[in-house]
């Protein structure tokens, strides 16, 4: 019974398209709220805020308000200061010398090393997507030629930096979403702020969300890598059905090449390449 009911199961699975086993794999991140309350050495409250950053002494804060707030790091409650500690950022600065697409830059740091960063927790429209050149510009406009502050805490699979990003009092990541010129990257991004952004955005048809049916970026790409190996499918297939100057015995597995008598007469076979099956023992295939 329980050989049948485990089989049936791979059935199943086999059955399923290979996209919804991995959604089912690895479900979004739960939705969490990124604001906290501050206090003082006196318990007293300083603001309700995201942690940005550690520069110095001083800590970064970010209100719902957008304006950035710079607190002495001396001046938190004990509570704040082992938060802080318990949560370790890592920072880049260096100046932006290009921009890919709306969710890209590279960045000059320091010792003349050229990094690549992604921009954390968004995903912006690719170039032949409508608003893909549009979302580039916006980000170029900002931060292009710039001095940038990047916050990370890790790497992608391609080596590239997930951080968020600020020029001066901005925080990109958050610009691109409010301006409607990306998407919260839902699949990868816990963020509640963000989310609840992108609705303030779509409520508002900013953007991406003024086209009255946008697709989703990592969609996009899907149904675009899926186009291609349909065509290189096809293209594969008609290759096969051209002379190509040798015949495959579908049922010996034979090979047999142009100056054959069996060349394309077999009852069941196909055009081949020069490597595929084992060569005629009359026309050496």
């Amino acid at each position: 019974m329980f050989r049948d009911r485990f089989a049936f199961l791979l059935l199943l699975l086999a059955l399923l398209p290979a996209g919804a086993i991995l959604a089912q794999a690895e479900p979004d991140p739960p939705l969490v709220d990124p604001f906290r309350e501050w206090r003082d050495v006196e318990k007293n409250s300083l603001t309700k805020s995201r942690f940005a950053y550690v520069d110095g002494d001083q800590a970064c804060l970010w209100p719902e308000t957008g304006q950035r707030m710079l607190i002495p790091v001396a001046r938190l409650s004990e509570e704040d200061r082992e938060w802080i500690a318990d949560h370790p950022l890592r920072i880049l600065r260096g100046k932006v010398v290009f921009v890919a697409d709306g969710d890209t830059i590279g960045v000059l740091d320091a010792d003349n090393q050229q990094r690549r960063v992604r921009l954390e927790g968004i995903d912006a429209p690719e170039s032949n997507q409508a608003f893909g050149n549009k979302s580039k510009r916006i980000l170029s406009d900002a931060c292009h030629g710039k001095e940038v502050l990047v916050v990370y805490t890790s790497e992608d699979q391609y080596g590239r930096i997930l951080g968020q990003i600020y020029v001066d009092d901005r925080w990109l990541n958050h610009d691109q979403i409010e301006s409607g010129m990306a998407w919260h990257y839902r699949h990868f991004s816990g963020d509640a702020h963000l989310a609840e952004l992108q609705k303030q955005s779509q409520k508002a048809q900013k953007g991406i969300w003024s086209d009255p049916n946008p697709q989703q970026p990592w969609r996009f790409r899907l149904d675009e890598r899926r186009r291609r190996e349909a065509e290189e499918e096809k293209a594969k297939a008609a290759e096969m059905t051209a002379p190509t100057g040798f015949w495959l015995n579908s049922s010996s597995g034979v090979r047999h090449n142009a100056q054959c008598d069996h060349y394309g007469k077999t009852s069941r076979g196909r055009y081949c390449t020069a490597e595929e099956g084992k060569p005629c023992g009359i026309c050496g295939g």
